[in-house]
């Protein structure tokens, strides 16, 4: 029993370190926002444009690279020449790309196109260095889990952590509180981290530029850039389309709202990380057909956990944030965290059809399911724009929530049929939308409205799950 013990430990260690440091970039940004908060809103709202830009340019950089390092490893992991050749050609491969990127990002500066949606100056190259330097660091990351390295990769994901926020204090104690300090800030954290990075790769690997395996990954990683390029878009459109219409300061005040949101996300991210090895586990001794028993129950218990959560998390973000970190020129974005709150609440059933995606290795539909959702939530997005402003924005971001599990059901639902409680995947979080425009309407107090929410959605946890509490007695 005590090596049981032990090993389940370690397993339970390992993948904390792992979801931790693959939660750290997410969760500086949120770190740093009582520094990005004191720049105008405009300037918010543009840094919010080239943070759009600079993980569109890690997406090309990367190539879609760090997909296929695990399989390279593993193929590999017992022939040390052979692996010493494939990781130093896929470390100059990024680099290569990387460096192609600055190239025309430093011509296009040069010459100074006309502005259009962003400037195109030292701040956009900037942005292309960062992406450079991110997408190094997150292929190497991604040598660790595939070696099972859980201190080093949590180690490394620290140190890239804490020189973004050093990078960022200091840019913004020399320069001041204006747009170019955190773009340069981020930029020399990411910098300093992606010299680290170098180092090992050329301690362990080398650096090499392979031109024969560099066309073949070409051909087969482009359908997975095509997904990742139609991810960005469901995910930076609306800042896109608002900084058309209505300018930066609509987008800061947007973008500021959106990532207050995104606390929920860090919970969501740990939660189904947490599940996702019992799902698989089922999945590999079951099958498809038989596994679905655990992944509803495990995924039932996600969505009713981000039920009750979300109005502790309002309570906290709406109610306390203003009051500790008060910023009047962003009053009117706590109106909207709400809304997005519950948007992002459909997270769980969008996870119920993506885990057997995943673990039986059908990743070729996500650019399908992707690009109906785009081909829909483009028009629907500067529609509501048009009509209703940021609000508009918001709404659209529950619609896309919306077409992407609605997209991902239509392309699934003959080869993984779903039999999952509605009442809990959908219903759940439809009730807990109601209770919160009905709690909004009729309380007045941040508070009154946390607590009537909390009550209502404890309530309609307890009636869908009153069979699973009472077997627990």
């Amino acid at each position: 029993m005590a090596i049981t013990t032990q090993g389940l430990l370690r397993t339970s260690g390992s993948a904390l370190a792992f979801t931790l440091g693959g939660m750290l970039p997410l969760l500086s940004a949120f770190v740093l926002l009582p520094y990005y908060t004191k720049l105008s809103t405009a300037d918010f709202g543009l840094f919010a444009l080239y943070t759009g830009l600079y993980v569109l340019m890690q997406t090309l950089i990367n190539f879609g690279i760090d997909s296929i390092v695990g399989v390279s490893y593993i193929e590999n992991h017992d022939q040390p020449a052979k692996l010493r050749q494939v990781m130093s050609g896929l470390a100059g491969f990024v680099t290569q790309t990387g460096l192609i990127a600055l190239v025309l990002a430093a011509l296009l500066a040069a010459i100074g196109p006309p502005e259009f949606l962003l400037p195109w100056n030292e701040l956009a190259l900037a942005s292309v260095a960062s992406a450079l330097f991110f997408a190094l660091f997150k292929t190497y990351s991604t040598v660790l889990v595939s070696q099972q390295k859980p201190l080093p990769y949590l180690g490394l994901a620290l140190l890239n952590f804490a020189l973004v926020l050093g990078g960022t204090w200091f840019a913004f104690q020399v320069d001041g509180y204006q747009l170019r300090a955190p773009i340069w800030g981020r930029t020399l954290g990411l910098g300093l981290s992606a010299m680290v990075v170098m180092a090992l790769w050329l301690r362990n690997y080398g650096i090499r530029w392979d031109s024969a395996q560099s066309k073949t990954w070409l051909r087969l990683l482009y359908p997975m850039v095509l997904y990742n390029l139609l991810g960005w878009g469901l995910r930076f459109a609306d800042r896109f389309v608002l900084q058309g219409a209505l300018g930066p300061e609509t987008v800061g005040l947007f973008d500021f709202a959106f990532k207050l949101a995104m606390v929920l996300e860090f919970l969501q991210v740990g939660l189904f990380n947490a599940v996702l090895p019992r799902i698989y586990h089922a999945f590999k001794e079951r099958g498809f057909l038989l596994g679905r028993e655990v992944l509803n129950r495990n995924l039932h218990s996600f969505t009713a956990v981000v039920v009750m959560a979300i109005p502790i998390i309002y309570a906290g973000v709406v109610g306390l944030l203003p009051e500790i970190m008060p910023r009047p020129a962003y009053q009117s974005s706590y109106e909207w965290v709400g809304p997005l709150l519950w948007t992002l609440s459909l997270r769980g059933m969008f996870n119920a059809y993506l885990a057997p995606l995943f673990y039986f290795k059908e990743t070729s539909l996500f650019p399908k399911f992707y690009a109906l959702s785009m081909a829909f939530y483009l028009p629907v997005l500067a529609l509501l724009v048009a009509f209703k402003g940021a609000e508009g924005a918001v709404w659209a971001s529950a619609a896309v929530a919306l077409l992407q599990v609605g997209s991902v059901h239509w392309f699934t639902r003959s080869r993984y049929p779903m039999n999952y409680s509605w009442a809990k995947m959908l219903g759940l979080p439809l009730w807990g939308t109601l209770t919160y425009f009905a709690s909004v309407s009729v309380l007045e107090s941040v508070w009154l409205q946390s607590m009537a929410m909390l009550a209502l959605n404890a309530l309609a946890v307890l009636m869908l799950f009153r069979r699973e509490i009472r077997s627990l007695r």
